[in-house]
C-alpha cells in the first residue's frame, strides 16, 4: 500500500474496524444497517428471480470489512461466488473465518480503486458498496463507477449504500448535520468514539448529492437513464441506489 491517497483512505476505515465503535453502531442501527441488509435482501430475490437457470449470485464487495453487511442480506440466497475487497487485513481475516457467503469466498486486500481494475468484464450478478466510497473525491468516485459497470453482467444490479448529502447541499452543511446527529443521537457511545467518529468524518468523508450520485451513474449509460426509481432507502443520512447495468 505504497501509495499515499490509500494509507490515508486506510486510516480513514480503520476507525469504524475498531470492533468496540463498530458493533455499537450496528447493535443500535445508528446507520441504518438493518434497513440496509433489508434492501439487499430485496435486491437479491429480484436478480435470482429473474434468472432461467437455477438461482445463483456472483457478488463483489466492495469495502466489505468482515462481510458481516452481505452476510446478514443475503443469507437466504445461493452465492456461487463471493469476492470481498477492503484495505484492512484484520477485517478479511475475519470475513474469511466466517461462513453464510458460500463455498467460493475471495479477499482482496487493497484500495477499492485499484483491486477492481484487473477484475473480468461482467463477472458479477451484484456489485455491493457499502458506506465505502464517500471516502472518495468526486473525480475517483466517477472513475470507480465505469469500473463497476464493466464489470456487471448484462442484468446484473450495483448497490450503493452510502451517506449522502440534501439536495443543494454542501459538504460543511453535510458535517455540520450529522455532527449533531451524533452528538445527539449516539449518547449510549462512549464520548471518545462519538469524538473519534466526527474526526473521522470531518477529514476522510466526501459524500455526494443524491441526484449526483444517480446522475453520473447514468452518465455513461446506454440507456442514458435509470429505469423506474432507483432509491431504494432514503433519510436525511442515508441512501441505498438500486442501479442498473445497461
Amino acid at each position: 500500500m505504497s501509495d499515499p491517497q490509500s494509507f490515508e483512505i486506510f486510516q480513514s476505515v480503520e476507525i469504524f474496524h475498531s470492533w468496540d465503535l463498530y458493533d455499537n453502531i450496528v447493535r443500535n442501527n445508528w446507520m441504518m444497517h438493518r434497513q440496509m441488509a433489508s434492501v439487499i435482501q430485496k435486491v437479491a430475490l429480484e436478480i435470482t428471480g429473474t434468472q432461467s437457470t437455477t438461482p445463483k449470485l456472483r457478488v463483489l464487495d466492495l469495502g466489505c470489512g468482515d462481510g458481516a453487511m452481505a452476510r446478514n442480506g443475503l443469507k437466504d440466497y445461493p452465492v456461487e461466488k463471493y469476492v470481498g475487497v477492503d484495505l484492512s487485513q484484520e477485517a478479511l481475516r475475519n470475513l474469511a473465518a466466517c461462513q453464510g457467503l458460500g463455498s467460493n469466498v475471495q479477499v482482496l486486500h487493497g484500495d477499492i480503486a485499484t483491486s477492481i481494475e484487473e477484475l473480468p468484464i461482467e463477472a458479477f450478478d451484484l456489485v455491493l458498496a457499502s458506506y465505502s466510497l464517500h471516502h472518495f473525491e468526486s473525480a475517483q468516485k466517477k472513475s470507480i463507477l465505469n469500473q463497476i459497470r464493466r464489470l456487471l453482467s448484462p442484468n446484473g444490479v450495483f448497490l450503493w449504500i452510502d451517506i449522502a448529502r440534501l439536495d443543494r447541499e454542501d459538504r460543511s452543511g453535510f458535517i455540520a448535520r450529522i455532527e449533531q446527529d451524533i452528538q445527539s443521537r449516539w449518547i449510549p457511545m462512549p464520548s471518545e468514539h462519538r469524538h473519534d467518529a466526527i474526526e473521522h468524518i470531518r477529514n476522510y468523508d466526501f459524500p455526494e448529492q443524491e441526484s449526483w450520485m444517480i446522475d453520473t451513474w447514468d452518465s455513461n449509460s446506454r440507456n442514458h437513464r435509470s429505469s423506474g426509481n432507483p432509491i431504494e432507502y432514503r433519510d436525511a443520512f442515508y441512501i441505498a441506489l438500486r442501479l442498473a447495468a445497461g
